[in-house]
């Protein structure tokens, strides 16, 4: 059973290679192998300056230098020099034709793995690698499961599951732990689309809540403040803009707003007062003064709607806002823990430091059991012990990053609070005709 994975280099190419040829790690350099390349024994130099001779024929010693493949085998299951062979020949299945690698085998570790080091120019044509991700899956992973065939080696059926989800999966579920700019364009988009008549309407709605619009392209753009382009068709279901289009079209012809000036609070007040104008002023129309006529139009605009848009604060009143909020979180911090100067705050912030620390042991100690044990229930019961520690640890991060925000800005309100006592007392000193500060000073 191999497992695969491959990252790119953009640095350190020499430290690199030597990396891989580590005498240590390759039974004294015998577990080294070079495809298109000669490599003498122990020299991890010559296949440096070969790569980097191949880089300044066609001028590209820029950019990205190379990349590493790494195939790791079940311990136990596989000889060094069998591992060194299939490592070989998948070099040059690979990568043969028209690039030049180095090929080693650590026997260091538990398991024996196999380090591919692919040199990103080629020497026949020049041309850069370019590695996406369709060819991992189709040519690097199948050509290495063939190989562990090949050779009475066992092959993983079916991949791991990740412990980290991808980019959408963590952006677009539902629900979200805390606000994210994600959650926050879809309640955008949802007062939009409840607004908008058409989708001229739609972007013309989101331009006036702060957002900038790019539809030039092949796919549509909204940009939040703060924030660069996000492409409609990455959105989850109902968030594309096939799908706002065809939930505007699907709207109701009449729909209340959410908030309309001059309405009614509530269907019981307007139920009221037509009763109270169709049962009395309705009779005395002809006698009815200033009052009884603002009633009366009252009534009649229920149908008019003079907002065509929710309301939705400007991008200031949002920044003004979040930082209010911000300042609300910080003072709520310092009242409860009692902080009155810099130096009980520093106090607070290591005690903080402390706290985290030791959950994020425990938490690690818990991993660790985690991957020896096989039973399905206890795997269980320390997998709720490690989201209980993660959502502790989530209040003391945000605490953190208060106590950080507050120490930042400590110094410069200290310094504004001076220069106010100092321009109390030249006000003072004015007003019982001393002169000013700066006078009695030199005198």
């Amino acid at each position: 059973m191999a497992q695969t994975k491959i990252w790119k280099i953009d640095n350190h190419l020499a430290r690199c290679v030597r990396y891989v040829m580590n005498p240590e790690k390759t039974q004294d350099g015998k577990l080294v192998s070079g495809v298109n390349l000669f490599i003498p024994p122990k020299d991890w130099q010559s296949p440096t300056n070969q790569m980097i001779s191949t880089k300044l024929r066609f001028d590209k010693q820029g950019g990205r230098l190379a990349y590493h493949l790494e195939q790791g085998f079940k311990p136990g299951e596989v000889t060094p020099e069998t591992a060194h062979q299939i490592g070989v020949e998948l070099a040059k299945e690979l990568f043969g034709d028209k690039y030049e690698v180095v090929v080693a085998t650590h026997v260091d570790k538990e398991h024996i793995h196999n380090h591919i080091l692919l040199n990103s120019v080629s020497f026949v044509d020049g041309r850069k690698f370019h590695q996406p991700n369709a060819m991992y899956y189709d040519r690097i992973r199948k050509a290495s499961d063939r190989l562990c065939e090949k050779y009475g080696l066992s092959v993983i059926k079916e991949a791991k599951k990740s412990r980290y989800e991808d980019y959408p999966a963590q952006n677009h579920k539902e629900p979200q732990s805390s606000p994210t700019v994600h959650s926050v364009m879809y309640g955008d988009i949802d007062r939009a689309v409840e607004a908008a008549k058409d989708l001229e309407d739609f972007y013309r709605i989101l331009t006036r809540m702060g957002y900038r619009i790019r539809r030039e392209g092949k796919y549509p753009a909204i940009s939040p403040e703060g924030h660069g382009f996000f492409r409609l068709y990455k959105f989850k279901e109902g968030y594309t803009e096939e799908d706002i289009r065809r939930r505007i079209a699907e709207k109701k012809v009449y729909r209340e707003p959410k908030k309309v000036y001059g309405a009614w609070r509530n269907q019981e007040e307007r139920r009221a007062y037509q009763k109270r104008y169709t049962g009395y002023y309705a009779r005395r129309y002809d006698r009815r003064g200033l009052n009884y006529t603002y009633l009366h139009y009252r009534y009649m605009l229920i149908s008019i709607r003079r907002q065509t848009y929710p309301y939705y604060p400007t991008v200031e009143q949002r920044k003004a806002v979040a930082k209010l909020e911000k300042y609300s979180r910080e003072a709520r911090l310092l009242v409860r823990n009692k902080i009155q100067t810099k130096e009980e705050l520093c106090r607070y912030q290591s005690d903080l430091g402390e706290r985290i620390h030791a959950l994020h042991k425990e938490r690690w100690y818990l991993k660790q059991d985690l991957q020896k044990c096989s039973d399905e229930s206890e795997r269980q019961v320390i997998q709720e012990k490690i989201s209980e520690i993660s959502r502790r640890l989530k209040p003391l991060y945000r605490e953190r990053s208060l106590c950080r925000d507050i120490a930042e800005r400590c110094s410069s309100v200290t310094a504004a609070v001076g220069r106010e006592k100092e321009y109390a007392m030249r006000g003072m000193a004015h007003e019982r005709g001393e002169g000013s500060w700066t006078t009695r000073q030199r005198q």
